[in-house]
């Protein structure tokens, strides 16, 4: 017998990506977005500084991060070798967005190439 429920619309579907304490979250908003998302995803934590995800993000979200040092200079945070758990802020970018932006440097580099 079929069910009358409804189905729990999974979109806009965030992939989450890091580059050491910095996070940033991925955002696809059809089904058709999933795979260049994942992409990017990978790309971007690997080439993070080709990409300015600050000024493209259309939202942010928080999280903490364990930060452990065992410098001297740190020891007024708190005992010296004990983790500080800091409250960060990481954009949230739809991969429209960043397409936008990559076909936006390939436009760039063509006109200077000709």
């Amino acid at each position: 017998m079929l069910s009358k429920r409804k189905i729990k619309n999974t979109f806009p579907l965030d992939f989450y990506g890091e580059d050491g304490s910095w996070r940033f979250i991925i955002r696809a908003e059809h089904p058709g977005e999933v795979l260049d998302a994942m992409y990017w995803r990978a790309y971007v934590s690997c080439h993070r500084k080709e990409f300015d995800l600050l000024h493209v993000a259309t939202d942010k979200f928080n999280y903490k991060y364990n930060y452990s040092s065992g410098d001297v200079s740190d020891l007024h945070y708190g005992s010296g070798g004990s983790p500080l758990r800091v409250n960060m802020m990481g954009p949230i970018v739809p991969i429209s967005a960043i397409l936008a932006q990559v076909a936006a440097k390939c436009l760039d580099s063509d006109k200077k190439t000709t």
